[in-house]
């Protein structure tokens, strides 16, 4: 019979982004990330195939046998989940000859990572399924370069612990002590920000980004209010000017009461708060679909390593 594994992709956010001016000869911007992952998941299965499931329609070309449960407009041979699953079976000399599901619960164009954590999340299955617990995967060093190769963002949810991540915000530098259980409120607009776009918006009127020194050692000691209070992203001001409602979806959760700190995660459009307790971020959740009934808005909590597997 064959197997499968179900893993939780859960989204991410970015309590700091420090993007810098200009760009190296790859094209890329120094990037530093500190990022913390949500609660708010999709779905991945990832299967083995056999010939019964595999009929006379899928060649070696055509595989992994990708799904999703909608189309986030993207072919499948350019999805990063997709991607992932050809480069590391090509990584460990394994055919392709699995199926690959995603339920999508994590809007695209959001900053919320959610095709980045969708990749790593069909390299953790596909790791799972050939005997490499999470911590080998983690940390084997074919695992995080085919991760890096897909994805600045992929290495964070191999094992997603408050993480500081540096060079394009693709290599790990410091990682921090558990921070799962802080409530959140996510809130997004009906437009979505491309990231190619929001980062030529930024070299249009690029800025310096401040440093991210009081948020690492408010993340050290578990000071949840001073890492509210030093939430940063410089990328923002980009996003606004892109998408204006990404402005008003900030201004809205700054002014609400119950937040402590509230900042747009990546290249946007989503706005996130940390809020102080779980009844504050269902009372404004509830207020914000008053507020703007078309847009999304749901209240989650941090999570750390370990949240993948079901």
């Amino acid at each position: 019979m064959a197997r499968s594994v179900v893993l939780r992709a859960p989204a991410k956010a970015n309590l700091h982004l420090g993007i810098y001016p200009g760009r190296d000869e790859r094209g890329y911007h120094r990037a530093d990330s500190i990022m913390v992952a949500l609660s708010v998941a999709d779905e991945v299965r990832v299967s083995e195939l056999d010939n019964a499931d595999d009929g006379d329609a899928a060649a070696d070309d055509l595989l992994p046998r990708l799904t999703l449960s909608e189309d986030v407009g993207v072919p499948a041979s350019r999805n990063t989940a997709w991607v992932a699953a050809r480069c590391l079976c090509e990584a460990f000399g394994r055919s392709p000859r699995y199926a690959v599901r995603l339920t999508k619960r994590i809007p695209p164009r959001s900053g919320l990572g959610g095709s980045s954590s969708d990749a790593a999340g069909t390299i953790l299955g596909l790791c799972r399924l050939w005997g490499m617990s999470p911590a080998q995967a983690a940390g084997d060093a074919r695992v995080v370069r085919v991760a890096r190769s897909v994805g600045a963002d992929v290495p964070f949810f191999l094992r997603p612990d408050p993480t500081l991540l540096v060079g394009r915000g693709d290599v790990p530098a410091r990682s921090f002590p558990s921070l799962a259980g802080v409530p959140v409120v996510l809130l997004r607009p009906p437009c979505g920000v491309r990231t190619p776009e929001a980062y030529r918006a930024y070299d249009e009127e690029p800025s310096t980004p401040q440093d991210p020194g009081p948020l690492e050692e408010a993340l050290e000691r578990g000071d949840v209010v001073r890492v509210a209070t030093s939430l940063h992203n410089n990328l923002a001001p980009a996003a606004e000017r892109l998408v204006p409602a990404c402005g008003e979806a900030l201004s809205w959760l700054r002014g609400q009461r119950g937040v402590m700190g509230a900042q747009l995660t990546g290249s946007g459009s989503c706005a996130f708060a940390i809020v102080d307790g779980t009844p504050a971020a269902r009372r404004i959740v509830r207020a914000a679909r008053v507020w703007r009934p078309g847009w999304w808005a749901i209240s989650c909590e941090t999570v750390g390593s370990g949240t993948q597997f079901c």
